[in-house]
C-alpha cells in the first residue's frame, strides 16, 4: 500500500475559513470540500515550507502565522484508484496576501463563515480537524 505525507492548512481571513471543493469524481475525497494542502517532499523541504508551497500552488495566496495543531491519518483511494495511507500534518494559518484561484485539484475555492461550515459536504479528515478545533 502506498503512503503519503500531506500538509494541510486551515487558513483564516476576517473570521472566514478557506475551503476548496474537489473536482467531480477525482479522488482522493472526490466531490467533497476540504482544507487546502498537499504532499511534502521531506528530503527537500520543511513542513512549514511545504505548507507555504502547497497553499500557493493550490490557492494562489500567501499565508502567515503558521501554527501546528496536530496530525491525523486516513485510508482512501488516490486518483489512480490505489488504496493509500494518508498521514496528515495539520496547521492553522492566517491569510497574508493574494487573490484565491483554484489549482488543478479543486473546482473552486471559497471563504466560508464558521456557521456555514457544517452545511458543506466536508471530507472525513477535514471534518475531524474542524471538530477538534471546535469549529463544527
Amino acid at each position: 500500500m502506498k503512503a503519503r505525507i500531506i500538509v494541510v492548512g486551515l487558513i483564516e481571513k476576517d473570521g472566514k475559513f478557506l475551503l476548496g471543493e474537489k473536482s467531480v469524481n477525482v479522488g482522493p475525497y472526490a466531490n467533497t470540500w476540504h482544507i487546502p494542502g498537499g504532499g511534502i517532499n521531506p528530503e527537500e523541504e520543511s513542513m512549514e515550507d511545504a505548507l507555504k508551497r502547497e497553499i500557493k500552488e493550490e490557492t494562489g495566496i500567501e499565508i502567515q502565522n503558521i501554527q501546528p495543531v496536530g496530525f491525523d491519518e486516513d485510508y482512501e483511494k488516490n486518483k489512480h484508484a490505489e488504496m493509500t495511507h494518508y498521514i496528515f500534518l495539520d496547521f492553522k494559518a492566517d491569510y497574508l496576501s493574494g487573490e484565491i484561484k483554484a489549482g488543478d485539484d479543486m473546482n473552486k475555492l471559497q471563504w466560508i463563515e464558521k456557521d456555514k461550515l457544517n452545511d458543506l459536504n466536508i471530507n472525513k479528515p477535514t471534518r475531524k480537524l474542524l471538530q477538534k478545533l471546535n469549529l463544527i
